[in-house]
């Protein structure tokens, strides 16, 4: 069963790395859909979405609708009759209209271990609640949103200590190579599928201001899991002295606290600053203040002239 017309849609850099690697394959989209360009930045200037500007680079048409599911897109893609459409991080719904369209239907790469950690932030969720293991799923798209049922799963162990921006970037190369599994095993006629179990469902939100805020209160495991979670973008926010930083990197101490939450009370040399929360101590390792790049944060307390006994804030 070869396939020949593909479709691939995304727009962050969580899919490039999918559609780089299958356009050195047999498997090379004919065309990409991506979301329109975006204003970025303080002058608020349009961007095109990451996909575009790789796909561009790899030859490979691309449109941006409003509205994939817009009877005038469907005309156009019925035109193209595609075998298969791959969803990566495209970032909108697919009405039954475009799912019937494909003759192998609609796949999607998700980056957890389905069902659990359905919705827009599994990365996240996964690294906020301390997981050890993760992975990708490939699943049939369906209308309930990531309960379609799995073609393609795989593990994938969380590093000790690793953040957000590291584990996003190995997911998306690793997700590459499911996918084009996934391909290979169409042709080869070897495609199970397997329906989720909707009561292991666990879902996940998008994230939000109020989110970002650490609360001192909390124990270090948790608070470790947020910055981690947050890192390196958007960042883990805290407020002291007035000034509003972002924790990039921390450290969970064996230490037990003996101060209020959010009281400096060691500060080492070119190492960092150890803050109290509700049980064990935690080791500020890297910051970002505003407007600055990331920096150690012992040489971000000698900007702030901080001492210890001087608290972090829980809110704004």
């Amino acid at each position: 069963m070869e396939l020949k017309n593909i479709i691939f849609m995304g727009t962050p850099r969580f899919a490039v790395p999918c559609l780089e690697l299958l356009s050195f394959t047999k498997f090379k989209p004919v065309l990409c859909i991506t979301q329109p360009d975006k204003p970025k930045g303080r002058n608020r200037k349009l961007s095109p979405p990451e996909i575009k500007v790789k796909a561009e680079e790899l030859n490979i048409p691309v449109i941006q609708p409003e509205d994939v599911n817009d009877s005038e897109v469907i005309n156009y893609l019925n035109n193209i009759k595609p075998d298969i459409i791959i969803a990566v991080a495209y970032g909108g719904f697919l009405k039954k209209e475009i799912r019937k369209l494909p003759r192998l239907g609609c796949i999607n790469l998700h980056p957890s271990l389905l069902p659990k950690y359905r919705g827009s932030s599994p990365i996240r969720y996964a690294l906020f609640n301390d997981e050890k293991v993760t992975g990708n799923t490939v699943i049939k798209i369906v209308a309930k949103m990531d309960a379609g049922p799995i073609l393609f799963q795989r593990e994938i162990k969380i590093k000790e200590n690793e953040c957000y921006t590291e584990l996003y970037k190995r997911l998306s190369k690793e997700g590459a190579k499911d996918v084009l599994q996934v391909l290979e095993r169409f042709e080869k006629g070897e495609i199970k599928l397997k329906e989720q179990d909707e009561n292991k469902a666990t879902f996940t939100q998008k994230i939000l201001k109020d989110d970002l805020i650490i609360d001192w209160r909390n124990s270090a495991k948790s608070i470790h899991g947020k910055v981690r979670g947050l890192a390196e973008k958007p960042g883990a926010i805290a407020s002291i002295k007035e000034k509003r930083i972002k924790i990039i990197e921390t450290e969970i101490l064996k230490i037990k606290s003996d101060k209020k939450p959010g009281t400096i009370k060691e500060i080492i040399k070119n190492i960092g600053l150890v803050v109290a929360t509700l049980d064990n101590d935690i080791l500020i390792k890297r910051v970002q203040p505003a407007g600055k790049k990331i920096m150690n944060s012992f040489a971000f307390k000698l900007g702030a002239r901080l001492e210890i006994g001087d608290k972090f804030e829980n809110g704004f």
